[in-house]
């Protein structure tokens, strides 16, 4: 390896690191706060096993997924749970203007 490869690597993985530090700061501080004010306790990450699947919780937030799906769609509902209903919503409403738009064109 030269030197700037080298320089470069350790540069990303301590970016990655401190990237991933901060977020983990941020959601600690949220979680330390929204505890104090709250009743109900908040954590960081939960998974729960169950004999049909998993329930994972971020943060108040969580989805399922059955034990009987594959891979590709495991992957798909968690990105999918993971993003925000806006960011769905509007993803959702320009594929279906896109569909309709090709529509249009082949006919």
């Amino acid at each position: 390896m030269t030197r700037k490869t080298k320089r470069a690597s350790v540069l990303a993985v301590c970016i990655y690191i401190m990237v991933n530090s901060f977020v983990w700061g941020l959601m600690k501080a949220y979680i330390n706060s929204y505890n104090a004010v709250n009743h109900e306790q908040l954590v960081m990450a939960q998974i729960n096993d169950s004999s049909d699947g998993k329930e994972i919780s971020i943060m108040g937030n969580s989805f399922y997924i059955s034990s009987e799906t594959t891979d590709k769609s495991t992957t798909a509902k968690t990105i999918g749970s993971l993003i925000p209903v806006k960011i769905r919503i509007a993803a959702a409403i320009f594929m279906q203007t896109g569909q309709e738009i090709v529509q249009e064109v082949l006919k």
